[in-house]
């Protein structure tokens, strides 16, 4: 049997491909730019956000009408559905809530961006995997539209630095020490971004065993960007990506190169982040997030630990006036806000979709997909700790973590492989979807 022409990846294939991969990357930079505090008036600025989140969703549904056609469904990318059903469960949860929520206004309205963010999540890689159907090669690796959409972000915030440093820098310490992000977005939130980007570049360094100067380049100006954040959290994250990018590669040459810049980057950022300033002693409560949280599961948590105070809620008031630390409206830390706002119940529920999307990262069968996951996971994780995170108020680190979990719930399992091979029901050669992953 002779394969369909069209599933051949040649020049053809090639110039539509880029065509669309340039759609996805303009998509899903303003999806980013959606999350943005663009202006001074909140009623404006939230009205903006809903307004373009809604068209970027609406866009996705009519080019997934366009391009269907009985040879590439849009659901048929889903094949283990466990860890998109338990999200769908949490956030089932989240809906139940509004029943009791301290606050229903807050809570509904946080669920309904949680909510439009998921269809956003299952619109946009459902129509990657469709786009992908049509034109195989690995023009449709999720990592190869992160990484150009990062980089315009960059671009952004590096001009915005020179055209308005007053909106995208950050005074802090009594104006002693400035942050990029400033107004416009929280500079932790920013580095997280920063990161994300770096480990989908990190893959594209190589091609076809020649060192690409121009990757190492942006790779650079994000490290930069991310150095001028002062986000201690996510340059933690930046040197773990670094050791299992390097740990885990095959070319020796690389893996010295990349584990190298990891070890260089350690006195550099050390200084920086954690000494400079008088900045060493808010180590030891973690910018006062520590006596925060304790007073947290001192006072509050006992009060409701079921149930929850609501979607998004941690007191009966909208901010928790805590005794040793300041007063917030959100806990920094995503499974402690899953504890307060859900309960014990929430708290289960989250940890149990987790455990279950990383029980069926570990099986997937193509290595490379397993370690590009696990890269863009690292830093997702480590925000999770210290900020908004996966499952706490809305945010691009949720978008990112539902790409994974949509990503992963489409790709084939080691032990699906080797049943397809025991009974012979491999893909005739030729007609494999299977993405490459090389640059």
């Amino acid at each position: 049997m002779r394969p369909d022409a069209s599933t051949k990846p040649g020049l053809l294939t090639r110039e539509p491909a880029k065509g669309y991969r340039t759609f996805l990357v303009v998509i899903l930079a303003l999806r980013i730019v959606s999350y943005y505090m663009l202006g001074d008036n909140v009623a404006f600025v939230q009205a903006f956000k809903a307004i373009l989140r809604i068209s970027l969703t609406v866009t996705l549904a009519l080019a997934i009408f366009v391009e269907s056609r009985p040879r590439h469904r849009f659901l048929g990318h889903i094949k283990h559905p466990l860890p998109v059903w338990l999200y769908g469960v949490y956030l089932g949860l989240g809906a139940a809530s509004l029943l009791w929520t301290t606050g229903f206004t807050s809570s509904l309205q946080q669920w309904l961006m949680d909510a439009e963010g998921f269809l956003f999540a299952a619109l946009y890689i459902g129509l990657l995997g469709m786009y992908h159907r049509r034109h195989p090669g690995g023009y449709f690796a999720l990592h190869k539209i992160i990484a150009p959409v990062v980089l315009l972000n960059g671009i952004g915030f590096f001009a915005g630095l020179y055209l308005d440093p007053e909106d995208f820098y950050r005074l802090t310490h009594g104006g002693a020490v400035s942050r990029l992000g400033g107004f416009i977005i929280n500079p932790n939130e920013l580095g997280m971004l920063l990161v994300v980007g770096i480990a989908c570049f990190l893959p594209l360094i190589v091609k076809e065993g020649k060192l690409r100067i121009s990757i190492l380049l942006y790779t650079g100006f994000l490290v930069h960007l991310l150095l001028l954040t002062g986000s201690r959290s996510s340059f933690i994250g930046l040197v773990l990506v670094l050791v299992v990018y390097a740990l885990t590669g095959k070319n020796k040459i690389q893996r010295s190169l990349i584990f190298g810049s990891a070890l260089a980057l350690v006195p550099l950022a050390g200084w920086s982040f954690f000494v400079k300033q008088d900045q060493l002693s808010e180590l030891f409560t973690l910018t006062g997030r520590l006596p925060f949280w304790h007073d947290l599961l001192t006072y509050n948590f006992p009060q409701e630990p079921w149930l929850g105070y609501g979607y998004m809620r941690i007191d009966y008031a909208d901010k928790f006036e805590s005794i040793n630390a300041y007063a917030g409206a959100m806990t920094h830390n995503t499974f402690l806000q899953v504890l307060l706002g859900l309960g014990l119940t929430g708290l289960l529920l989250v940890f149990l979709q987790l455990s279950i999307f990383i029980w069926t990262l570990s099986r997937v069968a193509d290595a490379a997909i397993r370690r590009i996951t696990l890269l863009i996971l690292i830093p997702l994780l480590i925000n999770s700790l210290t900020e908004f995170g996966i499952f706490g108020e809305t945010n691009f680190g949720i978008l990112f973590y539902l790409f994974l979990v949509f990503s992963i719930s489409g790709e084939t399992l080691s032990d699906a492989r080797r049943i397809k091979r025991a009974t012979k029901h491999e893909t005739p050669t030729g007609l494999s979807y299977r993405p490459s992953y090389s640059a």
